[in-house]
């Protein structure tokens, strides 16, 4: 009795304790969830303004909203009708995961990738202040088991789907991985090695099973996850309004560098998309885009569009050396420079003098992400495969997963997040650095394109990749792969060459790069 007597007198000190006034101290203000039974209506938002919450965020498909509330009035909020909860937000503390978690190891080396484009040689820069808005399919909800959630700016995140390019917050609900291998391109992803990961090939993709740290081209960068891409396609409507929302974070913030990253395209430059990449590129942003997986067909747009970064794609000649065996990419790649690259077959050659192709970068066989999809195509996600939910690997009640986690995936949506990754490499050197000062000239007329500083200084640091042939091991190791480009009219085995630009300006090392880059 005595001690349940001197718990309640405890508790009854503790209380009055707390009721106390403390002189000359402020109100401060946290940041709360507020609950409700339904989604608030605007006349609800109003009454919580009223009440003293600083609104940030109003949920759409449940009741409730999140904002910020000084201590003095937390208790009038309480006694709103419709609220059904106030809690302080603990979630913002998990802005604390590190880079590396102590149960992911280091890989046995760096991916081939990197390797091809000198990485090695830079021990300064990893992107860190530099934000790249992937304008793309957006993430699956278990987004979390490949990235740190520090890399991602979910404050940010936003959707444009549709033919109107209506806005919500859906980046994240899923429909087709591109977009979250896009992202792993250029801040790493955490690979959960098996024996079945990779699609090809046999074994450990690692040698060995267990949890890896796989580094991105700017592992410091931080993604803006936008989605503009439904299973039908990226409306054109959705695209301008994501970079349209872009400028504006932009404007808002005209000292933060960002990078857009646009793996996508199509024939033609309508009016609307041009006036949108030219209010963007206008404001300081950055825009890289891929050059298009349709070989001698032709660039796309906007890649083709000169105040645009375009972006090739290329691989290592030593690509899938012991096949079956699938470790390959981590083997060391020697420093020849430009003799270890080649320019894929489906890679989009620069058709005409409207069609401005300005680097080439690895987009051949990345091992990345991409969850749910049972089969691919070089060059293209083929529709069949694609699950529009996803769980992670196939179990007995899960038939609808893939087989797999992981890919090892070919286009130019890789090589484009490469250079986004450099850029933002750049970037981090001399933030002032932008293509604001492209020329635009109009629409019918590409030469009066020109374009801007940024660009200037990377096409300069690029090597140039002289005419070649080569055949390479393909993914199955069932028969030669047959690369070739800028030859002239004939044929290369299963491979027809013409004298098309396929290469740009030539091939992006990291190092040179940054040393183009003078602060």
């Amino acid at each position: 009795m005595k001690s349940k007597k001197f718990t309640i007198l405890l508790l009854l000190v503790i209380l009055l304790a707390s009721l106390v006034p403390v002189v000359g101290a402020a109100p401060s203000a946290k940041s709360y969830l507020i609950g409700s039974a339904a989604p608030l209506t605007a006349a609800q938002v109003d009454q919580l303004k009223q009440a003293g919450v600083n609104v940030k965020h109003v949920y759409k498909n449940f009741g409730g909203a999140a904002g910020t509330i000084s201590s003095n009035k937390v208790d009038n909020v309480r006694a709103l009708s419709f609220v059904t909860s106030v809690n302080e937000d603990a979630l913002r503390q998990l802005d604390e995961v590190t880079v590396a978690p102590a149960s992911v190891s280091a890989l046995p080396n760096a991916p081939y990738w990197l390797d091809l484009m000198d990485a090695e040689d830079n021990t300064v820069y990893d992107g860190t202040g530099v934000w790249v808005a992937v304008l793309d399919s957006g993430f699956y909800p278990n987004w979390r088991d490949y990235f740190n959630e520090d890399s991602i700016l979910e404050e940010y995140g936003a959707a444009f789907i549709g033919p109107q390019g209506n806005g919500n917050d859906t980046w994240d609900v899923g429909s087709d991985p591109h977009g979250m291998a896009v992202a792993a391109t250029i801040v790493g992803y955490r690979f959960v090695d098996d024996t079945n990961e990779g699609g090809w090939g046999e074994g450990y993709a690692t040698n060995a099973a267990g949890e890896y740290w796989v580094p991105g081209v700017a592992s410091g960068a931080q993604i803006i996850p936008i989605k503009v891409c439904a299973p039908l396609g990226c409306y054109g409507s959705a695209i301008n309004a994501g970079m349209d929302y872009v400028t504006s974070l932009k404007l808002a913030n005209p000292g933060q560098p960002i990078v857009i990253n646009e793996s996508l395209g199509g024939a033609g430059l309508d009016p609307v998309e041009k006036a949108a990449i030219d209010a963007a590129i206008s404001a300081g942003v950055v825009i890289v885009a891929s050059a298009g997986n349709s070989g001698n067909a032709g660039m796309g747009f906007p890649g083709a569009y000169e105040p645009v970064i375009s972006t090739a794609a290329g691989g290592w000649r030593d690509q899938w050396n012991d096949y079956p065996d699938k470790a390959w990419w981590l083997d060391e790649v020697p420093e020849n420079g430009v003799n270890e690259v080649f320019i894929a077959d489906f890679s989009s050659r620069s058709l005409n003098a409207g069609q401005y192709l300005d680097v080439a970068a690895p987009g051949r066989f990345m091992l990345l992400p991409y969850p749910c999809v049972a089969l691919y195509k070089d060059g293209n996600v083929v529709e069949r495969t694609n699950h529009k939910t996803c769980a992670s690997k196939a179990t007995p009640d899960n038939s609808h997963s893939a087989p797999f986690q992981y890919l090892f995936i070919s286009g130019t949506s890789f090589s484009s997040p490469a250079v986004a990754g450099v850029v933002a490499l750049m970037l981090e050197k001399d933030p002032s650095l932008n293509n604001s000062d492209a020329t635009f000239g109009t629409l019918g007329n590409p030469a009066s394109w020109g374009p801007g500083n940024l660009e200037e200084l990377l096409e300069g640091s690029a090597t140039d990749i002289p005419a070649d042939s080569v055949a390479t091991t393909f993914r199955t190791g069932l028969f030669p792969d047959y690369e070739c480009w800028e030859l002239g009219l004939g044929n290369l085995g299963t491979s027809f060459c013409t004298t098309l630009e396929a290469t740009g300006a030539g091939w992006v090392f990291i190092d040179d790069a940054l040393n183009a880059v003078v602060p």
